[in-house]
């Protein structure tokens, strides 16, 4: 299908899913998906997907790297996160390779490097120790009580000091807090349960998808309905 739309050969897709069908079973409707999966896949690794084939919103965790083999781009890195986003952290990543922070010059400067990326992504200490305080030392997401994997994160990013009232932060795992930055995990300000994007519900976090945040030791450091509500809005999906 591919190669015929490259080279401007016409192509009616619905026929192509009713020999696909008679050659190896399945149903015309499940052929399209599968090449709705194959577009999420191309989509994922930054590749342009097949014209008329939106990517599908929820391809399983085993899927994805049987059609990446298949497609060739078993080396590419696949991602959840797309849009303006995704582009983001290519120019980051770019200008951190340029600058040198991925090449260190000795030990002691890697290690250096390391520690200083622990710190910044623990958030203050003041923040982080009130927020450990709040939620018992425990992640509000996923209940990690390993206080050396949690992080401070801001619901809404810092902009000023009044940026690190309790009711603005969330104590999240350090992966969790990732995805929450990367607006893959969201939370619902009314009911406060937790919403993964499509892509990630048939992943090992799927078991947070519907699931609530956990509460805190008093009702002042609860997180902030309109905080919430502004970072859900920011989650493209």
């Amino acid at each position: 299908m591919e190669a015929r739309l490259a080279n401007g050969s016409g192509l009616e897709k619905a026929r192509v899913y009713r020999e696909l069908a008679a050659r190896h079973g399945r149903t015309s409707k499940a052929w399209e998906y599968r090449m709705q999966n194959i577009s999420h896949v191309l989509d994922q690794a930054g590749k342009p997907w097949l014209p008329g084939l939106l990517p599908a919103s929820n391809v399983g965790a085993k899927v994805e790297p049987k059609l990446a083999k298949l497609l060739g781009l078993s080396g590419e890195t696949l991602t959840s996160v797309f849009g303006p986003t995704r582009g983001l952290l290519e120019q980051e990543a770019k200008a951190a390779e340029a600058s040198g922070s991925f090449a260190p010059t000795d030990e002691v400067d890697e290690r250096r490097r390391v520690l200083a990326a622990v710190v910044q992504r623990r958030g203050q200490p003041a923040f982080r120790k009130a927020l450990l305080y709040a939620y018992d030392g425990r992640c509000a997401m996923s209940g990690c009580d390993a206080a050396d994997a949690l992080e401070a994160a801001h619901i809404v990013p810092y902009r000023t000091p009044s940026s690190n009232a309790i009711s603005n932060g969330l104590l999240l795992r350090a992966d969790i807090h990732t995805l929450f930055d990367l607006h893959l995990i969201g939370v619902d300000p009314d009911s406060r349960q937790l919403i993964l994007a499509p892509s990630l519900r048939n992943s090992t976090y799927g078991e947070l998808h519907g699931s609530c945040l956990a509460e805190t030791r008093m009702q002042e450091q609860t997180a902030s309905v309109a905080s919430l509500a502004w970072h859900r809005s920011r989650c493209p999906w």
